[in-house]
Parts: C-alpha cells; sequence; structure tokens
C-alpha cells in the first residue's frame, strides 16, 4: 500500500480514506513525534469576555473541531464570529449597490407621481 498524498487530497477524500483504511501504516510512517506542543497565536488585539449561552450539542460540536484543529474552542469561535461580522459590515457589492439604487429610484418615482395626482 502506498502512503496517501494527504497534501493533494480534498478533505472528503482524507476522510474516506480514514474511513476505508485498515492500515494506517503508511500514514504513520512518516509521522515524527511532537517534541513541542505547536505555539499558540497571541492576540493582536486586547480581548474581553463575552459570556454565552449555546446548545450543549453545538459546544461538543465546536470541542470536536478545536480538537481535529489543534486549537481551542474559543480560537473556533471567535473566526466563526469574524466571518459573520465580516460578511455583514463589508462593503456592498457593486451589482447589490445597483440593485438598491433601482429600488430606490423605483420608490420615488411612485411617490413623485402619487403626489402630482393627487395636486
Amino acid at each position: 500500500m502506498s502512503t496517501p498524498d494527504f497534501e493533494q487530497m480534498t478533505k472528503d477524500e482524507i476522510i474516506a480514506w480514514f474511513r476505508t483504511t485498515e492500515n494506517l501504516s503508511p500514514a504513520l510512517a512518516g509521522m515524527e513525534p511532537a517534541v513541542e506542543p505547536a505555539p499558540r497565536a497571541t492576540p493582536e488585539a486586547p480581548m474581553m469576555l463575552a459570556s454565552i449561552r449555546l446548545p450543549v450539542a453545538l459546544v461538543e460540536q465546536l470541542d470536536e473541531l478545536a480538537e481535529r484543529q489543534g486549537t481551542r474552542r474559543s480560537d473556533v469561535v471567535r473566526e466563526a464570529l469574524l466571518g459573520y461580522v465580516a460578511a455583514r459590515t463589508g462593503p456592498v457589492g457593486q451589482d447589490e449597490a445597483e440593485h438598491a439604487l433601482d429600488v430606490l429610484r423605483r420608490l420615488v418615482a411612485g411617490r413623485t407621481d402619487g403626489h402630482a395626482e393627487a395636486a
């Protein structure tokens, strides 16, 4: 059995390989034990504790994901929230802006036409 090339495999292919293989020795052959734990990134900005309530199942999923990534639950949540906030506060794309202007023009034209008839 040849050693899988995890660098070239998709996430789904890697998962499928681990689910279907009975012999992990090709994957383990090239691995070396870690001498030191992976360094944690130091935050660039000051941090503030924010306490939230989450469903137990979601926290369990967060913990599993953090363990697989070799990071902390807080890091997973922080990354997800950064993406969420960026998607909702980022600049509006040209197509969205043009569509909004078109809707606004129609609204203004409809109000102007309605006032002209009432007068």
